[in-house]
Formats: structure tokens, sequence, C-alpha cells
């Protein structure tokens, strides 16, 4: 009999301890979302990766943890990560717009661009006046190689919506719109001028010269547009209107020396945010298959660091 009696009095013991745990992990877990959300406002990318993790281990039920841990994935470059926490968030409170932008991120960025357009979609379903998912249709569009004006429509939208974007409008109507017959000498210019420091790169790997990356970033011009320094959010907009020509590990890599050198002064400076070491890391391996695949990826992790998406 008194073990009849010992049972019920273990389960309610059991149940308020479960019950104190859940009332403690969410404070916890709402610490460690601002947290991170601070320290990926200050460029310290592993940092805010950690403390979204925390968040989310505190408080599995928190779809704003999982939120974040999307964000801060993203920004660290881990996509797989980024898209499966987007999915939980999503199990938790259902799909919002800026949870299916952060799902339609990560997709892009492992190159699954058809998933990337399908959240990107949803996102402006649910709510067509959202700028940034009609960014990101622009974007996934654009990776799929959709006809030039369907893709410039959404651009042009999304900088109506939201004038941020504008600098993205105009660079994608600087690469996506038709030629006109007298500019078609300059396309044609920098054609031999890619293809050209292309061919000098391989020319002196075969030729066993040297195969440092420096000489390659020497060969392609030109990169970022304008001289002298530039605050983050101004080499993100630079950055923007020249990505598309840059293809490749190869133009990726010039791309990212150029853009070092407009945040710093120099190519090689140690005082750069935790956030920008990583991103420069993997920017100027000297390994092609570690690097950023072309100016585009490049250009996606970048303005992940920069600027992450927001509710």
């Amino acid at each position: 009999m008194k073990t009849g009696f010992r049972i019920p009095k273990l389960s309610a013991t059991a149940a308020l301890l479960m019950l104190s745990f859940s009332a403690l992990a969410s404070p916890r877990s709402d610490e460690a979302v601002r947290e991170s959300v601070l320290r990926l406002a200050a460029g310290d990318v592993p940092g805010a990766y950690e403390q979204a993790r925390v968040a989310a281990a505190a408080d599995q039920s928190s779809s704003k943890a999982f939120q974040q841990l999307a964000r801060a994935a993203g920004a660290a470059l881990d996509f797989p990560a980024a898209e499966a926490a987007a999915s939980r968030a999503m199990e938790l409170s259902g799909p919002t717009p800026a949870l299916l932008c952060l799902r339609s991120e990560a997709h892009a960025g492992r190159g699954d661009f058809e998933g990337a357009l399908a959240d990107a979609q949803k996102a402006a379903a649910i709510n067509p006046g959202s700028a940034q998912a009609v960014l990101r249709r622009a974007l996934a569009k654009e990776g799929l190689g959709r006809p030039a004006e369907e893709v410039l429509a959404d651009y042009l939208r999304a900088a109506e919506l939201d004038v941020s974007h504008a600098a993205l409008r105009d660079a994608a109507i600087l690469r996506l719109a038709p030629p006109r017959r007298s500019s078609g000498g300059m396309g044609v210019l920098l054609g031999i001028l890619a293809v050209s420091g292309l061919v000098g790169w391989a020319w002196g790997r075969w030729s066993g010269g040297s195969s440092e990356p420096e000489d390659l970033v020497a060969s392609v011009a030109p990169r970022l547009p304008g001289t002298g320094l530039l605050a983050p959010r101004e080499a993100l907009r630079a950055l923007s209107s020249v990505a598309a020509s840059y293809p490749g590990p190869e133009g990726a890599f010039a791309l990212a020396a150029d853009l070092r050198e407009r945040l710093t002064g120099r190519r090689e400076a140690p005082k750069l945010p935790v956030g920008m070491e990583a991103f420069f890391e993997r920017a100027l391996n000297p390994d092609p298959q570690r690097r950023f695949r072309s100016g585009i990826e490049l250009l996606g992790a970048f303005r992940s660091l920069v600027d992450p998406a927001v509710d």
C-alpha cells in the first residue's frame, strides 16, 4: 500500500521540478538571444552563433531562439544549420515572412535557388508588402537565371517598398538591363579584360611562375568602384554593384581582396572584428575549393554579416 501511495507523490515532485526548470529556462534563453543579437551587431559572429545555440538549448520551444539561431548560423556561413533552425522556428510558431526569408537565404547559400525561390514566394504571398521577401525572390530568380525582365521587376518592387534596397536595384539594372548598342564596345572590353586576366593567371601557373593568389588579384580589374576607405554598409553597396560580374572562385577572391583593402586600408590587417576575420579567412583561402564560388555568393555572405535579416 505504501508503494502505491509513493508513486503519485514522486510523479508530482517530478512534475514540479520540470515546471521549475521550464520557468528558469525561458529567462536564460531570452538573455542569450539578446546577447547573440548584440554580438552579431558588433561583428562577433562566432560569439553570436554560440549564444544563439545556448538560447535554443535552454528553451527548445522558443521560436525566437531558433530564429536568432538561423540568423547567426547564416552569418557564420553555416547554411545547413541556418536552414534547420529556421524550419524548427516555423514548426513552433508557423511560417512568417521573416522566417521564410531566413530559410530562403540559407537555401541560396547552399546553392539551392529553387528552394530559395519557393520560400521567398511564400513570404511574399503572406505579406506582399514585405520588401525583404520581394528582394529574396529577386535574388533567387537571378540565381536560377530567370529572364532579366522578371528579375528586374522584383528588384524594382523591393526598392519601392524599402528605399534602402535602391543600391541593389541600381546594380541589378546595370548588370541585367539589355545593353544599348553604343555601349557594346565597353561590354566587349570588360570581357577581354576579365578573360585576359584569367588567361594570364593560368599561364603563370602552367609555366611554373608564382601561383600565389595575390598574382590573380593584380590581374583582374576593375573591382569595387571608387577609391578610399569604406564603412561596412558602404562596402556592401559597392560590392552589390559588381558582384555578378565576377563568376567563379577566382573572381570572388579578387573581389574579397579589394573589399578588405577598402575596409582597412590594407589587404592584410589584424584589427578586423572576429566575424569579419572568419569571412575573409574563407574568402581569401589559397585553395580555390574552399573559397566562395562566385561574386554573388561572396555578396550574400557579406550581406548576412553586415546587414542580417530582421523581423
